[in-house]
C-alpha cells in the first residue's frame, strides 16, 4: 500500500467526516417519535441537495427491503385496527414508519459521504480509523485493500465490461493530515455523541 498525492491543506481529513457522518446517524437514530421524523427530513432533504444521484441509487437497491419492513411492521404488529386499511394497526404503522425513518437517515448519510470522498479518500479514512486495531495484531492494511477492492468491484458492477478498470497492482492512498478544520469536526461530533448518550 502507497501513499499518493496530497489533497488540499483545507479540505477535513477523511476520518473525520467518516466519524462525523457515523456519530450524526446514531445520535439521529436515537431519537423517536417527532424527533425522529424531523432528523430524518432534515438528512434527506441535506443529501437530495448534494448527493441525488448517490441517494437516488441506494433507494432503488434498498426498495425491496422498505417495501419488506412496510409490511412486516404495518400488517403482522397487533394493535389498534385502522379504518379504510384492511389488515394494518395503528401501532404497526408507527413502528414501520419509524424504521423506514432510522433506515433513510442511514441512507442519506451514506450517500453524502460517497458523494464527498472518493474510493481512495474512504478507504483512507477508515484506514485511519481502524489505527487501533494495529494493538491488537489485524492488519488495517489488508483490511483496507480488501475494502478498496469490494469498492473497485462493485464501481466495476455498474460499467460495461469493455470500460471496466483493471484491478491496480498497488493500492495507492492520498496523503492527509489532520488539520485545523478537523478540531472542529471533533468538537461537533463529540457534542453529538453526548446527545445520542443522553438521550
Amino acid at each position: 500500500m502507497a501513499s499518493g498525492g496530497s489533497v488540499p491543506v483545507t479540505a477535513p481529513h477523511p476520518a473525520s467526516l467518516i466519524l462525523l457522518g457515523l456519530v450524526a446517524l446514531l445520535a439521529a437514530s436515537s431519537r423517536d417519535g417527532t424527533s425522529l421524523f424531523l432528523a430524518c427530513f432534515g438528512f434527506a432533504l441535506a443529501a437530495l441537495v448534494t448527493a441525488i444521484a448517490h441517494l437516488g441509487l441506494l433507494l432503488r437497491r434498498s426498495r425491496w427491503l422498505l417495501l419488506t419492513m412496510l409490511v412486516m411492521f404495518g400488517w403482522l404488529t397487533p394493535g389498534t385496527p385502522l379504518p379504510g386499511i384492511p389488515g394494518a394497526s395503528q401501532e404497526g404503522l408507527l413502528l414501520a414508519a419509524e424504521s423506514i425513518a432510522r433506515l433513510l437517515i442511514a441512507l442519506s448519510v451514506v450517500a453524502m459521504l460517497l458523494q464527498k470522498l472518493p474510493p481512495t479518500r474512504l478507504v483512507a479514512g477508515i484506514r485511519s480509523l481502524l489505527t487501533p486495531l494495529a494493538l491488537l495484531g489485524i492488519p488495517r492494511d489488508r483490511v483496507a485493500v480488501r475494502l478498496a477492492l469490494t469498492l473497485q468491484a462493485v464501481e466495476n458492477s455498474r460499467t460495461t465490461a469493455e470500460y471496466e478498470e483493471p484491478m491496480p497492482g498497488t493500492l495507492s492512498l492520498p496523503a492527509t493530515e489532520p488539520g485545523a478544520i478537523d478540531v472542529g469536526l471533533g468538537l461537533l461530533t463529540c457534542g453529538l455523541a453526548i446527545m445520542a448518550v443522553l438521550a
